[in-house]
């Protein structure tokens, strides 16, 4: 299954190819291992394109840095 990525102001990011459906609320890692980017699933759309292998899927940046106290 192949995803588009885009984050919440519908602006491109890239795209992903996967085995598994991706589930909203999933978290992924994309980018070369020097440039690991992470992301949360908050939608996933099927109905932008026509063919069914092709799912459009919002994406917000996910951080896992803890805030210093």
């Amino acid at each position: 299954m192949q995803y588009l990525m885009t984050d919440l102001h519908q602006r491109f990011i890239g795209s992903l190819n996967r085995n598994t459906p991706l589930v909203i609320g999933e978290t992924l890692q994309v980018g070369e291992p020097d440039s690991v980017k992470s992301y949360t699933v908050v939608s996933i759309d099927s109905t932008r394109s026509r063919d069914k292998n092709v799912k459009s899927v919002t994406v917000i940046a996910y951080s896992t840095a803890k805030s210093a106290e």
